[in-house]
């Protein structure tokens, strides 16, 4: 199998989705798939470092245009809504046109069989990959998100407005750039996503959860049993923004630091840091709540291992890479049942809180924590049910390689099942000749 995989960006050192393209084209050489990546020049050095000669032979990169150039310079005098929506989304359009030339000729040097195109994840996003002349995978995509009923309104006008507006804009946009309408498969993570593809699209569609866990690097440890009177730490580790819930959870923790001896660790940092602080301060639990700032991978790690339940108060979050590493070293979790965190987790290896309203929410928080924090026997179990899960449900880069493996074969073994051009003509013309 001969395939090419089309991002933008292809690094391990960036966040999000940039790492997707990266662990897709590790896996598959692993697996003998003759694999090539396209993507920006950017992360030419990163991945100099990173690939042997032989491998690093395999990847093409683009440059930017003057165009892109001047946009980028220009992007600091209009506000940051706009850089992001507006800005940012021509600059990677540009970047994907300029991608789609050299998949085509990769694709005719080496008898490419199939493109492959993991990211961006947005289903509106339009996609340059079409006429490329071999069957086109895009996905698993993971969006459509809205906030639940009761918490809309932490959503500004603006905000929402804008929304609207770029998803009008996006279904337009696909009409003119119709990768997504034309590719043979289209990989998203629920029905969700499902519903919020553009109109008129033609390919197959499959569910394949977005996030991974590399169980490599993410090990399950050996914990110690709780001695009497030894604190339950639990653990959040989020951007401190509204959507992440981070407020729910400081106001659920009073409730449990009154009736417990545990400790809430919180990592991470965002606009609501300091409104955190002065929350904490208000309940008067700054005794039971350590806040660690942002912390490197390997510190942020080694300190999640020292702790007992994993929290994921995310009211608005597509997905949960960060919840899928601690299920995979055998935590249990508290998550917010809905979207990403409501999916990858289910009532065997944690605890979902249903979120009717706010004050439900937190007191469906304070009951769970405090529930676990009684129970050590609990925790172990659904610890243990957490490591299972992850290695059963998609949820780890391997399972979730080899799957999409399975749809390259299928999206391969059509395409040699259609007839040649030359052919499908004069069948057409037979067809209306009778």
């Amino acid at each position: 199998m001969k395939v090419i995989i089309a991002a933008e960006n292809a690094s391990m050192k960036m966040s999000g989705e940039a790492a997707l393209a990266l662990y897709y084209f590790d896996r598959l050489h692993e697996r003998n798939v003759n694999t090539w990546l396209v993507c920006h020049e950017r992360v030419r050095e990163e991945l100099r470092q990173r690939y042997p000669d032989d491998r690093f032979q395999r990847i093409r990169f683009v440059k930017d245009s003057w165009l892109q150039v001047l946009i980028h310079k220009s992007s600091d005098l209009v506000p940051f809504q706009i850089q992001d929506r507006i800005l940012g989304q021509v600059i990677h359009l540009i970047t994907q046109s300029k991608v789609r030339p050299v998949v085509k000729q990769l694709v005719q040097a080496f008898d490419i069989q199939l493109v492959f195109e993991p990211a961006p994840i947005s289903p509106k996003a339009p996609s340059y990959m079409y006429g490329i002349g071999v069957p086109v995978v895009i996905g698993p995509m993971c969006g459509g998100m809205e906030f639940p009923p009761a918490f809309q309104y932490l959503e500004s006008s603006f905000n929402r407005l804008s929304n609207q507006a770029g998803r009008a804009i996006s279904d337009f946009l696909n009409r003119f750039i119709p990768g997504k309408l034309q590719a043979d498969i289209l990989l998203v993570a629920n029905k969700r996503t499902a519903n919020a593809l553009p109109s008129g699209y033609r390919g197959k569609v499959y569910e394949v959860v977005e996030s991974g866990v590399d169980l490599s690097l993410w090990q399950p440890i050996e914990k110690q049993k709780a001695k009497p009177g030894e604190p339950t730490r639990f653990v959040y580790m989020a951007r401190f923004v509204d959507q992440k819930g981070i407020p729910y959870l400081v106001e659920a923790f009073k409730q449990v630091a009154e009736t417990t001896n545990s400790v809430l660790e919180l990592i991470g940092s965002g606009e609501l840091l300091e409104a955190t602080k002065a929350q904490v301060a208000a309940l008067n639990i700054q005794d039971r709540v350590n806040f660690h700032g942002w912390m490197a991978l390997d510190a942020a790690a080694a300190l999640i291992r020292e702790c007992d339940v994993y929290m994921v108060p995310a009211i608005r979050d597509c997905g949960g890479c960060a919840m899928l590493e601690a299920m995979a070293i055998g935590m249990p979790v508290i998550a917010a049942n809905w979207a990403g965190p409501g999916q990858y987790a289910d009532a065997s290896c944690g605890i979902l809180v249903d979120l009717d309203t706010e004050e439900a929410f937190v007191n469906g928080l304070a009951e769970a924590m405090i529930r676990l924090a009684q129970s050590p026997d609990l925790r172990e179990q659904m610890g243990e049910a957490s490591k299972h899960r992850v290695r059963t449900n998609y949820l780890d880069w391997d399972a979730k390689v080899d799957r999409v493996v399975e749809v390259f074969e299928e999206a391969i073994a059509q395409q040699t099942l259609k007839p040649a051009p030359e052919v499908a003509g004069r069948m057409a013309q037979s067809v209306v000749s009778h």
